[in-house]
């Protein structure tokens, strides 16, 4: 019996899945696909369970493509190469980047062309949640990733990407942009730019509501887009050239970039198209994984099938066997279990007490005394080094995990961790920073980031009343809730000092 996998594709809004039976003779079969609303479902899980139920595909293996909106990235450079030492040390490497400890995240690294790893971040929490949403709707998962980085393993693939390039996916809510240079993944950006934006501007423009308007645009029944709607997809061509120019300025792109690849739903709006072909003088390819990969389909589906709409799925669902190398989550502690021999009745259930009580003899004759106070002793030093590596001021260690537990929460009142993002721009904010500023001041600004609606600023000022100057025109801004002094200190040289400043969005 042809074996069966689901590839499910997940986004803020909905989820999109394929039921694929492969075979020896092609890539494989779709014998199902669905695209359903997850608030229209109840959910994440009862959307899957329908599609499960739906089409009687339940105890199935999957492989999963996540939400860009719930993963962080990182670019770091390590001094070594072997898969194992860089598992081992990018945990500690990550966390000063982060909101997040060590232990509280799961990652996961591709090598980046140039400029080192590019690491995707997400929390354990949500792993497991993740993990626990598709045992209970249809099965293993051995493949977790992020949507739409199957889609691009799999072009590199089978089409050796050359040269400098972008696979742009356009989503409901966000964009993601996939900067890649010889078919390697240089960088990746998300913008809040997707179709439902575009929804809301066709019903501005043609004086409709949304249902409405979102029909229309399904549909394509519209002779041209009006003057809002071809503004924002014309914004977003500008901030998507603006991200290449910033890539080429910090030399994580070497040269212009020689095709733009569209996938997603959201990239079958016509008038977006024609912007993209207007503003980049770059070939526009709108890839078919299908007929990339040589998938066969029932003829029921033919006509509904849409390849932009269920390529991440479609990708998901072959990442289970090909070869292709990208994100997955499914690793150390959340590795799956290898699937041994099926066997089946009583002959499986002895197996495995005998199998038990071998491994359990052989560890009581191993571990003898001496070996156990060995181990204990070395685990012992790691927590000490631990300890005194993130709590370097305690005078002594008596309980580290409390201790630890308590300085988290301390730095988590006083530094703050939020959930949730803000529609400013990092360009909003350098832009109205640089405005309100006195030059009178000589400030010079050595460090900047902007995460989870919080932007720590470093910096050197002339004196102390440059910095509170500076503080006190800054919380004219119209971005800002709470501009704060953390730390000032006489710099090392000149006689300056050295400040951070810690601003809250509103």
């Amino acid at each position: 019996m042809p074996e069966k996998v689901l590839g499910v594709d997940i986004s803020s809004v909905t989820v999109k899945a394929i039921l694929l039976e492969k075979s020896g003779r092609t890539g494989g079969r779709i014998i199902a696909a669905a695209s359903l609303n997850i608030n229209d479902c109840g959910g994440l899980e009862p959307a899957l369970k329908k599609i499960v139920a739906d089409n009687n595909c339940s105890n199935i293996t999957g492989g999963i493509s996540l939400p860009m909106n719930d993963i962080i990235f990182r670019q770091v450079t390590l001094p070594f190469s072997d898969d194992g030492k860089i598992r081992k040390t990018l945990p500690f490497e990550i966390e000063p980047l982060i909101p997040y400890s060590a232990d509280e995240i799961a990652l996961d690294y591709l090598a980046a062309s140039d400029t080192g790893l590019l690491v995707a971040i997400a929390t354990k929490k949500n792993v497991r949640e993740w993990i626990n949403i598709a045992a209970g709707s249809f099965g293993e998962v051995p493949v977790m990733d992020i949507s739409p980085f199957p889609v691009f393993s799999l072009l590199a693939e089978r089409q050796a990407l050359a040269g400098c390039g972008i696979l742009v996916d356009i989503g409901a809510d966000s964009a993601t942009a996939i900067f890649y240079k010889n078919n390697s993944v240089a960088g990746v950006r998300l913008f809040a730019f997707g179709g439902n934006q575009i929804t809301r501007t066709m019903a501005e423009d043609f004086s409709l509501t949304e249902e409405e308007a979102e029909g229309i645009k399904i549909r394509g029944d519209y002779n041209a887009a009006g003057s809002k709607t071809l503004a924002v997809c014309r914004r977003f061509c500008i901030e998507l050239n603006n991200t290449i120019e910033f890539m080429k300025l910090n030399k994580i792109l070497q040269g212009d970039p020689v095709m733009i690849t569209l996938t997603g739903g959201g990239s079958l709006f016509i008038p977006l198209q024609k912007e993209l072909k207007d503003y980049f003088p770059l070939p526009l390819e709108i890839p078919d994984l299908c007929s990339l990969c040589q998938i066969e389909m029932d003829d029921n589906l033919k006509s509904i099938y849409d390849p932009q709409i269920m390529n991440a799925a479609l990708a998901s669902a072959l990442s289970l066997s090909a070869g292709a190398r990208s994100f997955n989550f499914r690793q150390g502690e959340f590795k799956p279990r290898a699937a041994g021999i099926k066997i089946k009745g009583r002959l499986k259930k002895v197996a495995i007490v005998a199998g038990l009580i071998v491994i359990l003899a052989a560890v009581n004759q191993c571990l003898d005394y001496g070996l156990q106070a060995q181990r204990l002793d070395n685990i012992k030093n790691d927590i000490s080094f631990l300890f005194k590596k993130n709590y370097p001021e305690a005078s002594t260690m008596i309980d580290p995990l409390q201790q630890l537990k308590t300085k988290l929460a301390e730095n988590k009142k006083t530094f703050g961790v939020y959930n949730g993002g803000s529609d400013v721009t990092v360009l909003d904010l350098v832009k109205d920073i640089s405005a309100l500023i006195p030059p009178a001041a000589d400030i010079m600004i050595t460090n900047f980031s902007y995460e989870n609606e919080i932007v720590q600023v470093k910096g050197e000022a002339r004196d102390i009343d440059a910095v509170s100057a500076a503080k006190n025109e800054l919380m004219k801004s119209r971005y800002f809730k709470e501009v704060s002094i953390t730390s000032t200190a006489l710099a090392k040289q000149g006689g300056k000092v050295d400040f951070d400043l810690r601003i809250t969005l509103k």
